[in-house]
């Protein structure tokens, strides 16, 4: 494969002070083999400095500039909570009506709520298959067909599950309360009032001027086509695309008070509970979850974050009115982990964020480097998870198992907090390979068993 331009050359104009930012970014895109790369900072409801860097179409040379189109993924989830609660807020619908009441599926206590906070216990699947394998155009109809005929794996609010039919249903829900299409009332009621331009239906065979392209790395390591986005779901439930800057006008208008209330925006952000009580959340990449946000805690400071499979995401801290997006075209599974960019840009700007300034405690970490020796290699010592997250530690949900290899050799493991979260011993630790940084917290049980692991590759 012939080699990438240099990305200093296809670096756009940015604004002073960027510098710092791209030189960082630069040498991470190198190291995880990200071809394009659009990033973005909102303070106190505006954006104050964006830039770009590397290809978006690498077969052609094209450059990634400031009005590229990066599909935004699960992203959208933020936005499909959005559109529940101004449409509860114009009288249309409540976030505790029945699915039922809006769609014709037979799932009995499922609430837009749950579908929001990925508690509705449906399984994972909008789309219908032949032999495992999709077709390539879906009818939305299509689509609520194969979802009516899901069965849940779990009662509602039980359980936290990862599932695309609950946006889904909660766009067609929206949809049907607004009495218009979900992209009508979207752009009227949100996207225009947010100073939003270019949010749009990433449908495959239409034709986007300024589309990036999606890519992957092979089983080699080496960059190829991600095909995922290939595929036509529509037209409600299509990829999402739009600039990085006007995701970041997105951030920045909910930390204005627009175009939501501020009891929505607090509604969405708010921990979602299961029926026992335990907070709702997602093994790996955030402790909790609220309707279409992941929920966090970095150095004390509350962090909303989420990614996206194509390689995009965003961090934000209410508190400090401060919200970092990046959009990368390699998947997120491939190793672009852009929400650990995006905490990295946050400690470039803002020092009671950097994470890399923090020095290691005095203590023997031996106990910790060993579970994380054993999460990188694939074979977790399982009875030091409490029973919650054991098995989806034993699938290697952490994907740290598969990041390992390009990594490299683990040099240096480091503990730097021993604290508290959420009433459960809290520990921060450093892992620093050959070519990359990872910032792993262990949250332990009254047993000292893990019950909880997240980790930010930064």
């Amino acid at each position: 494969m012939r080699r990438l331009p240099c990305l200093a050359a296809l670096l756009l104009a940015a604004p002073l002070g960027a510098q710092p930012v791209d030189d960082y970014l630069g040498r991470e895109m190198a190291a995880r083999k990200i071809p394009g790369l659009a990033w973005a900072v909102a303070e106190h409801g505006a954006v104050t400095r964006q830039g770009a860097l590397g290809l978006a179409d690498v077969e052609n040379g094209a450059p990634v500039g400031e009005r590229s189109i990066f599909a935004i993924a699960s992203l959208d989830k933020q936005l499909t909570a959005a559109g529940v609660l101004r449409a509860a807020e114009l009288g249309k619908l409540a976030l505790d009506d029945p699915i039922a009441q809006w769609a014709d599926v037979d799932f009995p206590g499922v609430t837009l709520r749950h579908l929001l906070a990925h508690t509705s216990g449906l399984p994972d699947q909008v789309a219908g298959t032949l032999e495992g394998r999709y077709f390539t155009d879906y009818t939305s109809d299509q689509l609520l067909a194969t979802v009516r005929g899901l069965v849940p794996v779990a009662p509602p609010g039980t359980r936290f599950l990862y599932s695309d039919a609950g946006p889904f249903l909660a766009q067609l829900a929206t949809e049907r309360a607004a009495g218009e299409s979900w992209w009508e009332f979207m752009r009227r009621e949100l996207f225009a009032p947010a100073g939003m331009t270019t949010p749009l239906s990433l449908a495959p065979g239409a034709l986007v001027p300024g589309r990036v392209l999606a890519y992957t790395l092979d089983a080699h390591g080496e960059l190829a086509r991600d095909r995922r986005l290939d595929v036509e779901f529509g037209p409600l439930y299509d990829d999402l695309g739009m600039t990085v800057a006007d995701f970041a006008r997105w951030l920045a208008a909910l930390d204005a008070g627009r175009p939501l209330s501020a009891a929505s925006v607090a509604a969405m952000a708010a921990p979602v509970r299961l029926a026992d009580g335990a907070a709702a959340g997602e093994p790996f990449q955030w402790s909790r979850y609220g309707l279409g946000v992941g929920l966090d805690d970095l150095l004390g400071r509350r962090l909303v974050a989420h990614s996206g499979h194509s390689g995009v995401g965003f961090a934000r801290f209410p508190e400090l009115g401060l919200a970092i997006v990046v959009f990368t075209n390699l998947e997120h599974p491939a190793g672009s982990d852009p929400v650990g960019l995006a905490l990295a840009i946050a400690g470039l700007l803002r020092p009671e964020l950097d994470l890399a300034a923090l020095p290691a405690l005095a203590g023997d970490a031996a106990e910790l480097e060993e579970l994380y020796r054993g999460l990188l290699s694939g074979a977790p010592a399982l009875d030091r998870f409490a029973p919650a997250l054991a098995g989806a530690v034993w699938n290697d949900g952490t994907g740290l198992a598969g990041r390992a290899p390009r990594w490299g050799a683990l040099a240096r493991f480091e503990l730097l907090r021993d604290g508290e979260l959420d009433g459960e011993r809290a520990l921060l630790a450093r892992a620093t390979h050959e070519r990359a940084t990872a910032y792993v917290r262990f949250s332990l049980d009254g047993a000292g068993r893990v019950s909880r692991l997240v980790w930010w590759h930064l």
